[in-house]
């Protein structure tokens, strides 16, 4: 049953949400993790499947079931975090908002000339669907809005090199990836075609290292052989 708080009903989360709060206590919850800010904002009840009705009439967007699906309606959420002593150096960040808003929000901005005009006209179907604010990274992951598109494409834009990376990953592929990935940064170099084995990006690679040895040890409930398959992959 909903709650009540001042005479107002409550909306209960979801199982689907639930899972999602369970992922920051997961991270509250690990000796082996720092978490610096958590944002659990109430559920808003402007989130609602209406929106993504809206978005077919007035933009010719229609997205399919299972991506109208796969949101979580809490105005906010997330957490940034970073590992303690004595396990390797590592940190993460997400933030996720609610899909039926962001979908009608403004494309961002890229204001650094490194970027193309191709790069912008690209971005004008972008809808910031996960980002690092505490942590100030200027990256963000977006979902790239086009009619005829019922399953959008997953862009990540990438501080480090000013590029803009298609992530071989739908919405919800997305999102459950990043359940297992809490987050750490430059996990979606997993799923672009950054290349990893290239000096450039040694760093990159460490830390996808570093990552696929650290969750596995801390969280052994959840499968991770796929990622370590894929890195491998990447890494010839």
């Amino acid at each position: 049953m909903p709650g009540v708080e001042d005479g107002v009903a409550l909306e209960e989360p979801t199982a689907y949400e639930l899972d999602w709060l369970a992922i920051l206590d997961d991270l509250r919850d690990s000796p082996a993790i720092e978490v610096l800010h958590e944002v659990r904002d109430d559920i808003d009840l402007m989130a609602e499947d209406s929106s993504f009705d809206d978005l077919a009439e007035w933009d010719g967007v229609e997205l399919d079931a299972e991506v109208r699906r796969a949101y979580v309606r809490f105005s906010q959420l997330g957490s940034q975090w970073r590992t303690v002593a004595p396990h390797l150096d590592l940190a993460g960040e997400f933030r996720l908002r609610p899909l039926p808003l962001v979908v009608h929000e403004d494309a961002p901005e890229f204001h650094s000339s490194l970027y193309s005009d191709e790069q912008r006209e690209l971005a004008t179907g972008f809808r910031v669907i996960d980002s690092s604010p505490f942590t100030g990274t200027g990256s963000f992951v977006a979902v790239r809005l086009r009619p005829g598109a019922g399953n959008p494409e997953i862009w990540f834009s990438d501080h480090r090199t000013n590029t803009l990376w298609e992530m071989d990953l739908d919405y919800v592929g997305y999102l459950e990836t990043l359940r297992l990935t809490k987050g750490a940064f430059h996990w979606q170099h997993l799923f672009t075609e950054a290349p990893l084995d290239d000096e450039e990006f040694a760093g990159v690679a460490a830390d996808l290292q570093a990552m696929l040895g650290f969750l596995p040890s801390v969280f052994p409930d959840r499968e991770y052989a796929p990622l370590h398959a894929r890195l491998a992959r990447r890494l010839g």
